[in-house]
């Protein structure tokens, strides 16, 4: 009997003492798959996003886009003054996109010293300083014109303009606001055609001389694009950089289709370029252009040595109208840039048609960078091209554009930021929310605020009368909004998603899961076996 108790009682010890040691196991494993492993996994996968103000950003096209400008108005009489005033703020009143505050100037201290408009107007800039983006008209009672737009924030009108025609001219050519419709509407069949401006441009002046044995053209190019070139491009530089370089291209095959056509100059005929085949001329020679070796969009300004061969070379339109203006034949394309034919002299050519020795000649600088400069104002967007009856502009004398183009040039621009940079932005928070395994860096996030929180000041700045500021910060957003929307890092696991995540994972860990639940079942068991022998 003694032997039979002790050989029973030691199995049931021994299978206790196992019940333990398997329970510790078990626990053991579950706590390091599931309270380690899981976690780890998890974090390991979780794809990197940083919060951004997505509500916010999506909610910008919500608010308008509106910009304040100050228009000042003298007339000999105040009571005039008050009249157009009036009648033009009716016309304002109801603006969307501005908000125009109309100034009654009363007459200088010295008006009587006044004799000429500029003097008139350099006492009244004495007396009323203007601030960029500021206009005044000035009437002067001797102008044969209505209205007579002067180089600089000013037009001088008749005693018989009438408000009507004032806001004409507002509308028409110092706001544009027709062009500024074109940047904010959302109908790809109104919106404007052309590009934000970009932050840095190279600008390419190149020479192109076929035929160098037999055209002997001499140009200092550097030392004329240092004296016209550069200077222009540094007073219109607040919203891009220009690098400017120069190249001489010689033995370069262009191909045109030309037309011989008689005249009555010495050499008794000169060749017709076809407006409608200029596209192929201008492939031609951007084939034997150097490309820009930077990432910055060029513009391209070409001067064009025809051979006498096919010199004089001339530019017809369609109707067989010749198209060069003061002796000159040019055309742009924007955005690539502009060619200008620079014709050799007809003595020249004549030596060439006599089988003489090659006359050296010089190529004019003046008539030449007049030219380049006017494409330049084109090529940037600058002029105001739009004709009104009874309005003229005064001709540009200075090495630079008139005020109040650049500065329409500069609140186009900075809406045009503004409203670029807001697109980008909400295209790139639709994207996000769709895509959920795209990853969001701190980078990217940075650039992403930075961008919204200048496009919030941005606009606050154009209502404040700050265009200046505006336009700087415009142009901040614009470039952030950029290098958010272009950064490499989006891409990282864009061909990585959540479907093949789950492909190549749930293989792996499978395997693993199968001897957790079969644990989770022997745990079971063991803890049942517990309570049945604790009732007994």
């Amino acid at each position: 009997m003694e032997t039979t108790s002790v050989s029973t009682v030691k199995p049931k010890r021994k299978d206790k003492s196992e019940d333990k040691y398997r329970i510790g196991a078990t626990i053991a494993f579950i706590v390091v798959i599931i309270g380690i492993g899981v976690p780890m996994w998890w974090k390991t996968t979780t794809v990197y996003r940083v919060t951004l103000p997505s509500n916010a950003i999506l909610g910008l096209s919500e608010q308008p886009i509106k910009t304040a400008v100050q228009v000042a108005i003298y007339t000999q009489g105040s009571s005039r003054a008050q009249l157009l005033i009036g009648e033009l703020q009716s016309a304002f009143n109801e603006s969307e996109i501005w908000n125009v505050e109309f100034k009654h100037l009363p007459p200088p201290s010295r008006s009587n010293e006044a004799h000429t408009p500029a003097a008139l107007e350099k006492l009244l800039l004495q007396e009323h300083p203007q601030s960029v983006g500021d206009f005044m008209f000035i009437e002067w009672p001797k102008l044969q014109e209505e209205v007579l737009l002067t180089t600089e924030r000013s037009a001088l009108i008749r005693s018989d303009t009438t408000a009507n025609k004032l806001a004409q001219v507002l509308h028409s050519k110092i706001l544009q606001t027709y062009r500024i419709n074109q940047i904010l509407s959302t109908d790809d069949r109104l919106g404007a055609k052309s590009e934000a401006p970009q932050p840095a441009y190279d600008v390419i002046v190149s020479v192109l001389n076929p035929k160098p044995r037999l055209t002997h053209a001499q140009w200092n190019i550097s030392m004329a694009v240092k004296t016209y070139v550069e200077p222009w491009l540094a007073q219109v530089s607040d919203i891009s950089n220009y690098t400017v370089r120069t190249q001489w291209k010689y033995r370069v095959a262009i191909e045109a289709n030309l037309k011989q056509v008689r005249d009555e100059s010495k050499l008794g005929r000169h060749y017709a370029l076809q407006e409608a085949d200029l596209p192929h001329l201008l492939t031609s020679i951007s084939q034997n252009l150097s490309a820009s070796t930077t990432d910055k969009p060029a513009i391209n300004l070409v001067v064009y040595i025809p051979p006498c061969k096919t010199a004089p070379l001339h530019i017809y339109n369609s109707k067989q109208q010749l198209l060069t203006r003061n002796g000159v034949d040019a055309f742009i394309s924007p955005p690539w840039g502009g060619v200008i034919i620079a014709n050799p002299p007809e003595s020249v050519c004549l030596a060439y048609a006599n089988d003489e020795q090659p006359l050296p000649y010089h190529v004019s600088t003046t008539d030449n960078m007049q030219v380049m400069l006017d494409q330049l104002h084109k090529l940037l967007d600058i002029s105001s091209e739009l004709q009104m009856e009874g309005v003229k502009t005064v001709d540009i004398e200075q090495l630079a554009p008139r005020r109040w183009e650049y500065e329409a040039y500069l609140r186009r621009s900075a809406i045009r930021h503004i409203a670029t940079a807001s697109r980008t932005l909400q295209s790139l928070i639709n994207l996000l929310d769709q895509i959920s395994y795209i990853v969001i860096n701190d980078d990217v996030a940075a650039a992403i605020t930075s961008s919204y929180a200048d496009i919030l000041a941005a606009k606050v700045a154009l209502l404040e009368h700050r265009l200046g500021d505006a336009s700087a910060l415009a142009k901040r957003a614009f470039v952030a909004s950029e290098r958010g929307f272009f950064d490499a890092s989006l891409l990282a696991q864009l061909y990585f998603p959540d479907e093949q995540k789950y492909a190549i994972y749930i293989p792996l860990f499978l395997p693993v899961l199968v001897p957790v639940l079969s644990s989770f079942n022997m745990l079971r068991k063991v803890l049942q076996n517990l309570r049945k022998e604790k009732q007994h």
